[in-house]
């Protein structure tokens, strides 16, 4: 036999004998890995339904990060057991040494994955929100661990660095169950009585469709005229549903019912002066 077939022969007798003898230790390796990959998702399983009616997204970011661990544990285990000579150990050195550079190439990856593993935990808002952080405002659809995402009232979708979330100004406008809302109106009050006008306008917006009951509407008088013009500036302020939407048209209401409360006062001066005399 030609010397070189014989070399490849006996090298590929070699080879396969070495398989052989290492199919008992891989389908082993399989079985542990498989053993690991169960835990990984029955510990995901638990940690999802312990946290399904409060913290829902951190509980689902924690779920991935211990399926993460469990799965890279149960790879070095299976691994050590497949090659015997393996220690976990100088993989782990290699690793330690290759964060460091991968930490300065993802600062800002890693910044906003932290920054989202914080917003997540201390939830100081949630989907369904309505945010606004310079010059963007809308309402929340997901929180991720590396940016939030927002509908903005017109329809677009802004993707926002969990980053620039943590460590800017936030406004929650959906935080609290009510917020209030004003506008400013000019009147005439050389005919009228001003303390009764407000009483009339106070009237008139808590009855218009959307206007909280409490906390009452108010009407405060915040400016004047010139001398002898007899023009106040009044401030009506009233509270409604913290939603945009809803609140602009609640704001559409008052604003209808105040001019048609203006309108009328113009066109019956007379009882005007009657509210005045009584």
């Amino acid at each position: 036999m030609n010397p070189h077939l014989r070399n490849i022969w006996t090298a590929a007798d070699s080879m396969f004998d070495t398989f052989l003898s290492r199919i008992p230790s891989l389908v082993l390796a399989v079985v542990v890995f498989v053993l690991f990959e169960r835990a990984s998702a029955l510990a995901s399983f638990l940690i999802r339904r312990a946290t399904k009616e409060r913290r829902h997204n951190i509980g689902v970011v924690l779920a991935r990060l211990v399926s993460a661990s469990v799965l890279f544990l149960g790879f070095l285990v299976s691994f050590s057991i497949m090659a015997p000579s393996f220690r976990a150990a100088d993989l782990i050195k290699v690793l330690g040494i290759g964060s460091v550079a991968i930490g300065f190439a993802f600062q800002n990856i890693l910044q906003n994955f932290l920054a989202g593993l914080l917003l997540l935990w201390t939830e100081p808002f949630r989907v369904g929100d309505q945010i606004r952080l310079d010059p963007f405002e809308g309402t929340v659809e997901d929180i991720e661990t590396r940016a939030t995402t927002i509908k903005t009232y017109d329809g677009r979708r802004v993707i926002i660095p969990n980053a620039d979330l943590f460590t800017h100004p936030v406004t929650i406008n959906t935080a609290f169950d009510a917020r209030r809302w004003e506008s400013e109106i000019t009147v005439d009050s050389a005919e009228q009585d001003l303390a009764s006008l407000k009483s009339r306008i106070v009237q008139t917006v808590q009855h218009a469709e959307g206007v909280l009951p409490k906390p009452a509407p108010e009407a405060m008088a915040v400016e004047m005229g010139e001398p002898g013009a007899e023009i106040v500036k009044i401030r009506v302020s009233w509270w409604t549903s913290p939603r945009s939407h809803q609140m602009q048209t609640v704001h559409d209401h008052v604003i209808t019912a105040l001019k048609a409360l203006l309108q009328e006062m113009r066109a019956n001066p007379s009882a005007n002066g009657r509210d005045r005399a009584a």
